[in-house]
């Protein structure tokens, strides 16, 4: 095993994804607590959208998911508010237009199949320089984040109305929120692929809210647990020869399981 982790390829997607499981939680938190879970099946499907196109057209994935989730959340915004309509019925409108695009594309530019399956599953271990420094730039930067507005973001969870109020710009850190879990699942489409990209992102934040009694636990808990998923997952998929995507998302729900019945008991 330490063999096979002396290269570079592995040592380095090892490293991102360290980093990224104890990071990516923070914006299932976010989800949760601002009670928008249909956001990430919209952007899901972005990312896909985004990663057909980009494979068509000889592209970076990464960076086409994240520019074209980035556009959809854009798109959302300006819609919803225009139209007054609630933002988590409407990506339900764009998830379905992101998906048929994505398999025109797939079609009509003859994307091999085996670079289509990359998008569902991932690419750990093919990770150019750029993908790696901006996967743990971008995790550095929820933690930053997380750190500086913990108090504003608090208020936010606990009551939008009163935060509000007394002062904290909600609408501002209602789209900064948006747009950070857009760049997330872009990236995080790149480490477990689009299908299980929840391992990270939603099941820590899930099983976190069944014995955090506060906020602050909450966000620790679902890094802590994000950070156990991810080191794990790694290692046992190099020591049983598994794709690490689908042991991850394995350990996650196996995880998510036993603490279920363990509180409903």
């Amino acid at each position: 095993m330490l063999e096979l982790i002396s290269y570079e390829p592995i040592l380095k997607g090892l490293v991102v994804l360290i980093i990224a499981g104890f990071a990516f939680p923070v914006t299932g938190v976010y989800l949760l607590r601002m009670n928008l879970l249909p956001l990430r099946f919209m952007l899901m499907h972005g990312a896909i959208l985004g990663g057909a196109l980009s494979l068509a057209l000889e592209a970076n994935p990464m960076f086409g998911t994240l520019l074209t989730n980035l556009v959809l959340v854009l798109v959302l915004i300006s819609t919803s508010r225009y139209m007054k309509s609630d933002p988590g019925q409407l990506s339900a409108f764009f998830m379905v237009v992101s998906i048929s695009l994505a398999f025109i594309f797939i079609y009509r530019f003859h994307v091999p199949a085996k670079e289509t399956m990359g998008l569902m599953w991932g690419s750990l271990y093919t990770l150019s320089s750029v993908e790696f420094f901006s996967a743990i730039g971008l995790s550095l930067f929820l933690f930053i984040f997380q750190a500086l507005f913990r108090y504003q973001l608090r208020a936010i969870f606990f009551n939008a109305d009163i935060a509000s109020t007394s002062g904290v710009p909600e609408s501002r850190f209602y789209y900064a929120v948006i747009l950070l879990t857009a760049l997330t699942v872009a990236a995080a489409m790149k480490l477990v692929g689009a299908l299980l990209l929840d391992a990270l992102l939603l099941l820590p934040a899930l099983i976190a809210s069944y014995h955090a009694k506060s906020y602050k636990a909450m966000m620790l808990w679902a890094s802590l647990w994000g950070g156990i998923f991810a080191v794990s997952g790694f290692f046992f998929s190099i020591l049983w020869d598994l794709p690490a995507s689908s042991t991850i998302a394995l350990i996650a729900s196996v995880t998510f399981l036993i603490i279920l019945i363990k509180h409903k008991s």
